[in-house]
């Protein structure tokens, strides 16, 4: 997390912090002036029950239905845990993987250690916790998918980093891309700079006015074809090498503007060659290629790969 962000992540919650203190005071002060007035041993039960509700109504208005409450009238008991943050995960998913149960002694309760447990759960890249008078209040960061990869026949989700950081099923995340590895490299949970690669390559080309592939390959590291795409609209595979990618990117947009009726038939687009784009169709029998040039101008050319 930047230092920008943790200052207002900080600064949040020290907020959050200051207006739950201040509403029970302003409980404490009325029930304490009504106590006065009242036998002792009615006055403590009633305080305990007063300060727990008074938790759960600060809360509740700063966390709306984020919240997991359990009325058992221990004021000694955790009655809340609030959530912050969660969107893939349900509330009540972050507060079971807090590993604190409701209605747990609020004095056992470790911020650290929820933070910590927290943080080993497969979605939750950062967390924060505060406990307060019978209750917790978690705030979690949850890691963002950008693409797919089966590793050993499970599919994981991958986040930008290039690590594939937890399971899903296979329709889990419709709309992602997907990732074809071709290694023995790719491991779970383990950040990879070829799968990295791979998803910046995919979220590149929406910025180039196409949309995102269905599928990114990554051919062993002996074979010279490197990265590859699969794309929507087309039944062509194209080839992008190891190198100069994001110009290779922007020469395929070029071609598939400019030309469209001159890709529609090739079974590959082979982007590998300075400046020029070579592509081969499946029907060739001799293997004969042409040659496009930026302006989608095409004709048979033998050229070799750059990289």
């Amino acid at each position: 997390m930047s230092s920008s962000r943790r200052h207002r992540f900080d600064q949040d919650v020290n907020a959050r912090r200051a207006r739950a203190r201040a509403h029970l005071a302003r409980v404490r002060g009325r029930r304490d002036e009504a106590g006065r007035s009242g036998p002792a041993p009615t006055f403590r039960m009633r305080r305990a029950g007063v300060l727990v509700a008074g938790v759960g109504g600060a809360l509740g208005l700063l966390f709306g239905d984020s919240l997991i409450f359990q009325a058992s009238g221990d004021a000694l008991a955790l009655e809340v845990i609030a959530v912050r943050g969660a969107s893939r995960l349900s509330a009540r998913e972050v507060a079971e993987a807090t590993g604190v149960p409701l209605g747990a002694p609020r004095q056992s309760v470790d911020a650290g250690a929820v933070v910590q447990t927290l943080e080993a759960h497969d979605w939750i890249a950062g967390a924060r916790a505060l406990r307060l008078p019978g209750a917790l209040v978690v705030d979690v960061r949850e890691r963002e998918p950008v693409a797919t990869v089966a590793v050993q026949q499970q599919l994981y989700a991958v986040d930008r980093y290039g690590e594939p950081f937890a399971p899903v099923e296979e329709d889990g995340l419709p709309g992602l891309v997907r990732i074809v590895a071709f290694r023995d490299d790719v491991r779970p949970r383990e950040p990879n700079p070829q799968l990295a690669t791979a998803a910046r390559l995919a979220q590149r080309l929406p910025e180039l006015g196409l949309a995102l592939p269905r599928e990114v390959t990554i051919a062993p590291e002996d074979d010279p074809r490197g990265y590859g795409l699969r794309l929507f609209a087309l039944d062509a595979r194209v080839v992008l090498g190891r190198s100069d990618l994001d110009a290779r990117l922007d020469a395929l947009a070029r071609l598939l503007a400019a030309r469209p009726d001159v890709v529609a038939g090739a079974s590959i687009i082979d982007l590998r060659f300075a400046d020029q784009v070579v592509l081969r169709s499946a029907s060739a029998r001799d293997g004969s290629a042409h040659q496009a040039d930026g302006r989608g101008d095409a004709r048979p050319h033998n050229l070799r790969p750059t990289g």
